[in-house]
């Protein structure tokens, strides 16, 4: 998802999270849907329970734990199945088929679908909610998860030979 825009909480996600809490359940987020907003770029609003024009929904296809609170998803939208038109709205829907995120905004650069698989890779910063009151309901991303593994521990094995060059000029001097 580009950064331009904005991601808001619908009053309807507002109501499902407060629930959530209240019962100690959780809002499973399931799909993502994308829309042209009727053909022009527009600030959210909290009240809207669905894109101004959805064209496509899908589910998600990956999700990953991105940071405390904060969901890493990817979903695909096939261009053999999905019509081409300019993304400038992005919905997160829950199980039940609300959506509890927006992203939309006046600013809004619109991305092109149609030609070739959209590939939507966002990361959904949870800093106001709850931790664990919002789950992203999808396969985890086992590559992702792989490669920051492998990222750490080449780090971890960088700083541990910098901290054994760093003993040997100490105690035989530089070379």
């Amino acid at each position: 998802m580009p950064s331009d825009g904005t991601i808001l909480i619908t009053d309807t996600g507002h109501a499902k999270l407060n629930a959530a809490v209240a019962t100690q359940t959780r809002v499973e987020i399931t799909h993502v849907a994308m829309g042209d907003g009727n053909g022009a770029a527009y600030d959210p609003g909290y009240g809207q329970s669905a894109l101004k024009h959805e064209l496509a929904r899908v589910p998600i296809t990956r999700r990953h734990i991105a940071d405390e609170n904060a969901w890493r998803i990817s979903a695909e939208f096939d261009a053999d199945t999905t019509p081409a038109f300019w993304v400038r709205e992005i919905g997160f829907f829950d199980a039940e088929g609300d959506m509890i995120f927006l992203w939309a905004g006046a600013d809004v650069s619109p991305r092109q679908t149609g030609a070739v698989d959209y590939l939507l890779d966002q990361v959904l910063v949870l800093d106001r909610i709850r931790e664990g009151v919002v789950v992203v309901n999808a396969p985890d991303d086992v590559a992702f998860d792989l490669a920051v593994v492998t990222l750490r521990n080449l780090a971890t094995l960088h700083i541990e030979q910098f901290r054994q060059a760093e003993r040997i000029r100490a105690l035989h001097g530089a070379y």
